[in-house]
């Protein structure tokens, strides 16, 4: 048997494909997983995906391509070879490769030990280093390889068109075997910035972060997701995009980017580096958010399924960023009511200072515009409680760019 616990996407083995969709805010009939709520759920889970990032496509797009009963993983590679090949034929990228070959004239600079050793009895010839600009960067060697990976597990005639035309543009670039480093090694620049998203795809499928599993001759593929991270990433591009353009003086942080601290320190050194999913600023105060895949437990006393290490982890954050309340942010989950953990003092008194448990419905079709306003509507409520600010009589939402 197999356990996903947070991951979703696509597993494939010859003969056998497994697509795992999210469902935690089902409200129906735990049984009542149709197709028509699989059509749901990969509609709603390509949508979290274009806005926080995890695929090449705008998030406008979405719709579009979503209208499709495909599978996910059939979906996803029509997206990447449809994006990857309007990049190519606007140009690939192109850069001064480095060349020793031993050629019969003079270019770049001669090596003296490779010339005497290889060219001692032919002296027509000359054992060079020289800089070559040609397509045949890292870049398009790492496109190269996902291409042909997608080919072998995609079976729509259309995308494996479309892949194979990428192939040919891409077709004085040298087959290699990618490793996880070449990635790591690629300077992203205002050249090569249009790719940046199509590279990021390229390393869930390349690098071998998620799952995998080959015995044998068996060739086995994965493309899975983590939904904490899509999670994470969704809230933090509705928050950046739509909801701090509506307040005033408020700055979103995903990932605290240039505001990370450390908890602790010793000889000198940070210990224990604190990364709050979401920071948000405002006039001198700050809202902690942290995002959370799970369900809660309904009841009214106790924890209610929030976990204590959670808690403890908000404390922190609390104290370390000088933030008077924070939020732990779950989808919704039936039967579970907003409630509030407050921050005890010496005294065993209220300190002020509280993590509030808060949720918002991802169970409604997040490619209508309505229903998006809706879910953004309940991110700024969020926000606005947390940092003190009026509540809003109304959202107007501006739509997708």
């Amino acid at each position: 048997y197999a356990r996903t616990a947070q991951w979703v996407g696509v597993i494939q083995v010859p003969g056998v494909q497994i697509e795992i969709l999210p469902k935690v805010d089902s409200l129906g009939d735990e049984d009542d997983w149709g197709k028509d709520a699989q059509f749901a759920a990969r509609k709603n889970l390509l949508y979290m995906l274009a806005v926080g990032g995890d695929v090449p496509v705008r998030s406008r797009d979405v719709a579009k391509l979503a209208t499709r009963r495909a599978p996910l993983s059939e979906t996803l590679a029509a997206i990447f070879a449809d994006r990857l090949r309007r990049e190519l034929l606007c140009g690939p990228e192109r850069g001064y490769q480095h060349r020793e070959e031993n050629l019969r004239s003079f270019k770049g600079k001669l090596l003296i030990s490779d010339q005497a050793r290889a060219n001692a009895a032919h002296r027509e010839r000359f054992y060079c280093r020289f800089d070559e600009f040609s397509d045949d960067t890292a870049m398009n060697r790492i496109f190269k390889a996902a291409c042909r990976v997608l080919h072998g597990v995609t079976g729509t005639p259309a995308t494996q068109d479309v892949l194979r035309q990428c192939l040919l543009l891409l077709d004085g670039v040298s087959d290699v075997e990618v490793q996880d480093a070449d990635f790591s090694a690629i300077a992203i620049n205002r050249q090569n910035q249009r790719f940046e998203d199509v590279l990021r795809f390229c390393r869930l499928i390349l690098a071998r972060r998620t799952p995998t599993i080959e015995a044998g001759g068996t060739r086995s593929f994965s493309l899975l997701f983590d939904m904490n991270k899509v999670f994470e990433r969704f809230v933090a591009a509705l928050l950046h995009r739509y909801v701090a353009p509506r307040l005033d003086n408020v700055q979103v942080y995903p990932q605290a980017r240039s505001h990370r601290r450390h908890l602790m320190e010793c000889d000198g050194a940070g210990v224990l580096r604190l990364e709050p999913d979401i920071l948000i600023e405002a006039s001198g105060r700050r809202l902690i958010m942290d995002t959370k895949w799970k369900r809660l437990t309904p009841g009214k006393r106790g924890r209610g399924g929030v976990a204590g290490a959670d808690l403890y982890q908000l404390y922190a954050y609390i104290r370390r960023y000088d933030s008077r309340h924070s939020v732990l942010l779950y989808p919704h989950t039936p039967g579970i009511e907003p409630r509030d953990f407050h921050v005890l003092d010496g005294t065993h008194r209220h300190s002020g200072e509280r993590v509030a448990i808060r949720q918002v419905s991802l169970h409604r079709n997040l490619s209508a515009e309505s229903e998006r306003a809706q879910l953004i509507g309940e991110l700024e409520a969020i926000v606005r409680e947390g940092l003190g600010m009026p509540q809003a009589a109304a959202v107007d939402y501006p739509g997708d760019a």
